[in-house]
């Protein structure tokens, strides 16, 4: 009999700062689901791991180019 090989996955521990009225982060990478307490350390793949930084980088750019428009001066459009 051949031995099945094991893939060996790179964990790494995160924390999801709290926000969006603390709900869990949820999303599904390569049809598999995840759901991930805001605030508690949690093992998960690299890949995960990468992803969820990038969304969050995202959403901070996203806010600072916002408050251009949302500020107490506005901004001529």
């Amino acid at each position: 009999m051949k031995k099945k090989k094991e893939k060996t996955m790179m964990a790494e521990t995160i924390v999801i700062e709290g926000s969006r009225g603390d709900a869990p982060w949820e999303g599904c990478i390569n049809s598999v689901n995840y759901r991930i307490e805001r605030g508690r350390p949690v093992e998960v793949p690299k890949e995960v791991a990468e992803l969820i930084r990038a969304g969050e980088a995202e959403k901070r750019t996203s806010a600072r180019m916002l408050e251009k428009y949302t500020s107490a001066e506005g901004m001529r459009l």
